[in-house]
């Protein structure tokens, strides 16, 4: 019998009982819409994450301090050697030290950083309003959105704002000897940094180094490749410094999302075993229905694998409606939701952020598998048929 043939009696069958086929489907096509639902949530959650904390160049990149070790010392030397070693692409120095920001009639307490452009894009420093500093300026500064509500600026007055700032320069920082050192500096604001947390200032390297300073307080060190991070990270920490690497907070909220959506699948996986009792109970009342019929068949010399593929084309055929279905109203739900999400934050003047995301690849992935156990409960039902006496089944009432 031809594989067509096959597959016409097999749909012949299914839609002779329309209404308890398309509920059957519709339990297969809810449990598959459960499943990418969750996935698509947990992937949303870990790519907003993760792009939350990281690019593709912080990744590359290691952060690197001397920790609590008194020996030790971070100077151009060091990050000399630290250029030297293998796979690096660049070492940039940062200096920080305390200081009281001043504008106007204002005052306050916060950080002041030394670190040069390089750094800036190394740290993926995010300004939101004027622009970064140029290296070998004297006076240019960024600060914090923090500094600048503390400071009682507004957005309009913010850019080339007179500023002082009286830092406080550690002796670790200075000539071997040197005492702590306080100098005043003043400066001119070229651009606020998106960030709301405590307050400071970005000033240009050559500031600190101005000023005697020849210790840096950490570094950053890029790799050409995240894939040479855990070696780079050995041999700095061989030499003695501490080391730490968004990778490896990534690899964590990875870790913690993989179970995160194991478990999600999991309670998607009731409802398919829900789904598959039904679509079983269906198959095996179409078993029941059709005995009579089967047995004819057999007895006008159909082969026993024709009556095993026509109840397992059905139980298929279930599977690949309700799996469509269950991926479309799946991946709907999420994308209506991600539009709402949309049009909230666009209406509030917040950063919209995709909630519900999965790729094509697990999509097909998913389908897969779905076919897969639909064919897989329907064999049961199946081998049952081809197995029927045919005198037998003309004799059932």
């Amino acid at each position: 019998m031809r594989p067509s043939y096959l597959l016409y009696l097999s749909y012949r069958n299914l839609f002779s009982h329309k209404m308890r086929t398309i509920l059957t489907a519709s339990g297969v096509a809810i449990s598959v819409a459960f499943v990418v639902f969750l996935i698509s949530f947990a992937l949303g959650l870990q790519r907003i994450s993760t792009d939350q904390i990281s690019n593709i160049n912080a990744l590359q990149v290691l952060d690197v301090s001397i920790g609590k070790s008194k020996i030790l010392s971070l100077n151009d030397e060091t990050i000399d050697k630290f250029t030297k070693l293998g796979n690096v692409s660049e070492a940039q120095p940062q200096v920080s030290a305390a200081a009281r920001i001043k504008a106007g009639d204002s005052s306050i307490d916060g950080v002041i950083y030394g670190k040069n452009n390089s750094y800036l894009k190394l740290d993926d420093t995010r300004i939101s309003l004027g622009e970064q500093y140029e290296d070998n300026s004297s006076d240019g500064a960024l600060i914090n959105i923090a500094a600048q509500k503390q400071l009682g600026v507004s957005d309009v007055d913010i850019i080339g704002k007179d500023i002082s700032v009286d830092v406080v320069i550690r002796s670790e920082s200075l000539e071997k000897g040197s005492g702590t050192k306080t100098v005043k500096e003043d400066l001119k604001i070229v651009g606020v940094i998106n960030d709301t947390s405590a307050p400071f200032v970005y000033v240009p390297l050559h500031i600190f180094i101005d000023n005697g300073v020849v210790n840096y307080t950490n570094a950053k060190v890029k790799m050409e490749s995240k894939d040479y991070v855990n070696q780079a990270k050995l041999q700095i920490e061989s030499m003695g410094f501490n080391t730490t690497s968004i990778k490896e907070t990534i690899d964590q909220i990875n870790q913690f999302f993989a179970i995160f959506q194991v478990v999600l699948v999991s309670f998607g996986g009731i409802a398919i075993i829900v789904a598959c009792l039904g679509m079983f109970n269906t198959l095996t009342i179409s078993l029941i229905e059709k005995t009579r019929e089967v047995g004819f068949m057999k007895a006008l010399g159909t082969m026993r694998s024709n009556i095993y593929w026509i109840f397992t084309l059905e139980s298929m055929l279930i599977g690949l409606f309700g799996s469509v279905a269950g991926v479309a109203i799946g991946l709907g739900a999420g994308g209506i939701l991600n539009y709402s999400i949309f049009a909230l934050a666009s209406g509030s003047g917040n950063q919209a952020v995709e909630l519900f995301y999965i790729p094509a690849v697990l999509v097909v992935f998913i389908l897969f598998i779905s076919l897969m156990i639909s064919l897989l409960t329907g064999l049961y039902p199946a081998r049952r048929a081809a197995k029927i006496s045919a005198l037998d089944a003309m004799r059932y009432e």
